[in-house]
């Protein structure tokens, strides 16, 4: 197994933030600040010791990802912690990392936003038929990212960095989704979301199976900070919605009342369209320089695979009822969310028209889901006009 313990420095690029033990699970102790960069300190762990814990533990990728035991096995590690030590703790989403305190390293030395690397990790897990040669590995085999669903970040041709994602089972519906999610946005003009296009997966038995990119929206001036993060600024209570704690954490770090209500506004409207369940706190972030800390905006919408009843069976999609609909979001109810929405006028719906020979490029056995499908999003386009012509529709039975 590779050396994993020890005492370590974290950065933010060159600003050293404290000095950390760090243990061979991958547990952090006797953290010492540094109070001259305490501007500097992760915004997730300020509140307390616990919180830092969190956060350090939620840049490990997560234990549960499909392929991960395989990955670990494969590559030498004990676990993903490890891994995360490993590869100095580096993101393609900020500007943190980890410096061995013996050693003398800079930030250009390690940053993945400028050096090469090969997500040897991220390959184990998606292309699950493919042979991967892991001679290719270079200093860093893996990059922290998020969520459970296999996921590879890779470096085109011109340097630019990008990451795929697969799907659950067998269906490729969920990255359709994100193709799906793609062009909603583009018709409504709206400029905020991330663009996925197709990709080419191998699949077990050595098939060919269909996937999703979507390029890196941070970089070394702009990095991205999940709602998550920013909600363990402040104590909240059991069962209340975040959406008022997330949005007082916004204004005080400058965010423009008017910025927030507007994204947020479009944002549950276009989720509650494609019945996207799985908005949660990770799944919605914020972007600002890691040099002046400025805020600087919301991250483009992103992860939109989870909707269009992507898990419901065939057998029940004409017995689904809109306000039963439970999601992980502000509220546990879909329909409810669109009380926080602030211009009920921001969706046009006659520019939400969308082509469902889309989905035609799942497996054979899902293009009997088509039909229901189509049913099922314009009778939701149905509920929206409803709500935009001034009924508050989560109030009727």
């Amino acid at each position: 197994m590779k050396k994993v313990a020890g005492e370590f420095f974290l950065m933010h690029k060159d600003i050293r933030v404290c000095l950390m033990e760090i243990t061979e699970n991958g547990d952090i102790r006797g953290v010492r600040k540094n109070e001259k960069a305490a501007d500097h300190f992760p915004l997730g762990g300020q509140m307390n010791d616990m919180k830092f814990h969190d956060w350090w533990r939620d840049r490990a990728i997560p234990k549960t990802r499909h392929g991960a035991k395989t990955a670990l096995q494969k590559l030498g590690y004990a676990s993903t912690g490890n891994a995360l030590v490993n590869n100095l703790g580096l993101s393609l989403s900020d500007c943190y990392w980890i410096m061995p305190r013996e050693e003398m390293l800079s930030w250009k030395d390690v940053n993945l936003f400028a050096n090469d690397f090969v997500d040897t990790f991220g390959e184990l897990t998606i292309n699950q038929g493919a042979e991967v040669d892991l001679r290719k590995e270079t200093r860093f085999n893996c990059a922290t990212s998020q969520g459970e669903l296999q996921k590879k970040w890779c470096i085109d041709q011109t340097g630019r960095r990008y990451m795929i994602k697969g799907n659950y089972g067998q269906s490729y519906q969920q990255s359709l989704n994100e193709l799906f999610a793609t062009q909603l946005h583009k018709q409504q003009g709206f400029t905020n979301y991330t663009v996925y296009s197709p990709v080419k997966l191998v699949t077990e038995n050595n098939g060919e199976g269909l996937g999703c990119l979507s390029y890196d929206f941070c970089s070394e001036e702009i990095e991205s900070i999940s709602a998550w993060e920013l909600l363990q600024t402040v104590k909240t209570k059991q069962n209340e919605s975040l959406y008022y704690p997330f949005k007082d954490v916004c204004l005080r770090l400058g965010m423009a009342e008017e910025m927030f209500d507007h994204f947020i506004s479009y944002q549950i409207m276009t989720d509650y369209l494609m019945t996207n369940t799985d908005r949660h706190m990770n799944n919605i972030a914020v972007l600002r320089n890691p040099d002046t800390l400025e805020l600087l905006g919301f991250a483009p919408i992103f992860d939109s695979g989870n909707s269009m009843f992507y898990n419901v069976p065939y057998e029940n999609l004409s017995r689904v009822h809109f306000r039963d609909i439970r999601t992980h979001a502000f509220l546990e109810k879909e329909c409810r969310l669109l009380q926080y929405v602030k211009d009920r006028s921001l969706v046009n719906l006659d520019l939400a028209e969308m082509d469902f020979s889309l989905y035609e490029k799942d497996i054979a056995e899902q293009h009997i889901r088509i039909p229901l499908l189509k049913d099922l999003y314009e009778r939701k386009m149905t509920m929206l006009q409803s709500f935009q012509n001034g009924k508050d529709i989560w109030k009727t039975r």
